[in-house]
């Protein structure tokens, strides 16, 4: 496998002066026509854009699928060994090293992922660095950039690791065996993981996601594989230990993979993997730097917001913590972890993807179809998810339960336990998820840093409301994990009505913009800007014939009652394949639509001439 990027054959001799007083240095020569612009035709970069978009999800469901298969493959066998206590316990240190990481990246990441500069071609030398705006200049840029959230993670993995040994676990936890090495190794397996971030970014900005998928199902294999052997090799006691090892075992062989497969890759270039000098052309600044500013800037107004959306999506693991027992919080870590399946293997690599693929179609200067592009393909979405929330709420409730007995044993699903309920209502819960990601995809895209600080605002009113669902749902109704369902459903409604009124605006203004354009542009763009908004248009939602097919399945589900044997399981499958037959029989032109997006005019070509 090669993953080494064709060489720049149109590199063309540069000369040595010396300028504004600086020792002598390479400087640039003026580009012939033919690459003075790295951008392709416009008319065809939208297709462009879509098909990198589709390798990299088609990546991403790949890694996902190999994760999550491996992943419930070792959850089974644990769950043997397992105790809800033990699994709970686990839970607190997944949140601990997720918040540390998360507040150490998660804003660098979003702030490089909007780059949308067009490189000048890489045809410009200088002595000890590279040169600003070229493609290797802004490759080094992000390179650069990607160390910071390490030098961060530093002191925030420290106090985070020193303040829930104190303070943030109970003593219920604190008493278990090894508590204080596995606190140690999770602040360790954090700051390790953390330097493949540089690595990381370049490959995110090159669209390499062959090479991340790469990394990322390495590390998933050893995580897995030393937790396993811990577990079934050593007591119980050590079964916390063993997740906390499994974790550093992930962090250190994905950076490991990381570094020796972008060292490959940057091999021969100007830039490279590890910290090098940018230099610029203004004599009013500094000419050498290291951090692009706007970039910085960027991420320090992100990071606020990513304090809140930290608690919105990892709050029902906080409020678990606070509301409910070690043994519940178990339970809901079982039923979450299946409930969100879908989630994970096919909604979140849509929402990387939908991120960089939104930031590059409607960075400035913004064409009329590019507007009308990012409607239609936003809208596409929408409409398959539409499709995939009937099959979840329809046929979700009355199977899962029994799912759960198959797969976890009798202990988990018995009738003392509250995991069937919890899953039950995770079926609900789904369609929230997979609307909620796109739209904030959407919208973190292309947000400026002054909308962002207004997003923040939301985002604490946002995080008051679920805090108070999640009290009343938990504590004063009484209800649990369950509840803690219920008040995440909350918190998702909301943050989808804040992204369609956003969304809304942001369509009426830049659809306002498009009209003052001349006509032969204002033809291009299509629709009205009201009629662009994707949550309005009526091909965003499924068809009357789906709606009335769904109809008649529910009264199905509902004369078959809930499944607690496998003639009932049989007979809800049928009539759940009834159903995705008639879906894909009535949307197949927006599945053909799709395949012409995603294969190049070309490749169908070749492929029609060779039947």
């Amino acid at each position: 496998m090669n993953l080494q990027e064709p060489a720049n054959l149109n590199r063309m001799p540069s000369t040595t002066v010396k300028r504004h007083g600086r020792r002598h240095s390479t400087i640039v020569v003026p580009p012939p026509a033919a690459l003075a612009s790295s951008k392709s035709d416009t008319g065809d970069a939208p297709s462009t854009l879509i098909q990198h978009s589709a390798v990299g999800v088609s990546f991403l469901i790949l890694l996902q699928l190999f994760s999550k298969v491996v992943t419930f493959v070792l959850n089974q066998t644990l769950l043997r060994f397992l105790s809800p206590e033990r699994l709970g316990v686990s839970t607190q240190l997944e949140l601990l090293c997720s918040s540390i990481l998360f507040f150490s990246r998660e804003a660098i990441r979003l702030a490089l992922q909007r780059q949308t500069t067009y490189p000048k071609p890489d045809i410009y030398r200088i002595e000890g660095g590279v040169v600003e705006g070229t493609v290797s200049g802004i490759a080094q840029s992000v390179v650069n950039t990607g160390y910071l959230p390490f030098l961060f993670g530093l002191p925030l993995a420290g106090l985070s690791c020193v303040w829930y040994y104190f303070r943030g676990a109970s003593s219920e936890v604190a008493s278990l065996p090894y508590f204080k090495s596995v606190v140690v190794v999770c602040g360790i397996a954090s700051l390790v993981e953390l330097l493949s971030e540089p690595m990381f970014a370049l490959a995110q900005y090159k669209m390499q996601y062959k090479l991340r998928a790469l990394c990322e199902s390495g590390g998933v294999a050893a995580r897995c594989a030393v937790t396993f052997l811990l577990m079934v090799s050593a007591r119980e006691d050590t079964g916390v230990l063993a997740f906390a090892l499994g974790q550093l075992a992930y962090a250190v062989v994905i950076t490991g993979m990381y570094v020796c497969l972008v060292w490959e890759t940057t091999r021969g270039k100007e830039n490279g993997i590890f910290p090098k000098r940018i230099w610029r052309e203004e004599i009013s600044r500094s000419p050498w730097f290291y951090f692009e500013s706007s970039t910085v800037r960027l991420a320090s107004t992100v990071w606020v917001q990513t304090v809140f959306k930290h608690y919105l999506t990892e709050g029902d693991k906080l409020l678990a913590s606070y509301f409910s027992t070690i043994s519940e919080q178990g339970v809901y870590a079982l039923a979450a972890n299946y409930g969100s399946l879908i989630a994970r293997l096919v909604f979140l690599p849509i929402e990387e993807a939908v991120r960089t693929l939104f930031a590059k179609l409607l960075a400035p200067p913004l064409s009329a179809k590019n507007f009308r592009f990012s409607s239609d393909t936003l809208t596409s979405i929408l409409r398959v998810y539409a499709l995939i929330s009937i099959l979840s709420s329809l046929f979700g409730p009355p199977i899962a339960p029994f799912l759960l007995s198959l797969v976890a044993g009798s202990r988990w699903a018995s009738s003392s336990s509250s995991a069937p309920a919890v899953l039950s209502a995770y079926a609900y819960y789904i369609p929230l998820l997979a609307f909620n990601g796109v739209l904030e995809a959407f919208v973190q895209s292309i947000a400026t840093p002054s909308q962002v600080r207004e997003q923040s605002f939301v985002m604490l009113g946002f995080s008051l409301v679920f805090a108070i669902a999640g009290y009343v749902f938990m504590r004063a109704l009484k209800l649990g994990a369950t509840g803690l369902v219920y008040a995440n459903m909350v918190n998702l409604g909301l943050r989808i009505g804040a992204c369609a009124v956003w969304i809304q605006r942001y369509y009426r203004s830049m659809g306002a913009k498009i009209g003052d354009m001349t006509d032969e542009k204002r033809a291009n763009a299509g629709r009205s800007s009201g009629q662009l908004f994707p949550l309005v248009r009526r091909d965003a939602y499924p068809s009357g014939k789906i709606l009335g097919a769904s109809v008649v399945a529910w009264a199905g589900v509902r004369a078959i009652g809930r499944v607690d044997c496998w003639s009932k399981f049989l007979m809800i499958s049928g009539l759940g394949g009834a159903l995705v037959a008639a879906m894909v029989w009535e949307e197949k032109a927006l599945g053909m639509k799709a395949i012409e997006l995603i294969v190049p005019a070309k490749k169908r070509g070749r492929s029609k001439k060779s039947e």
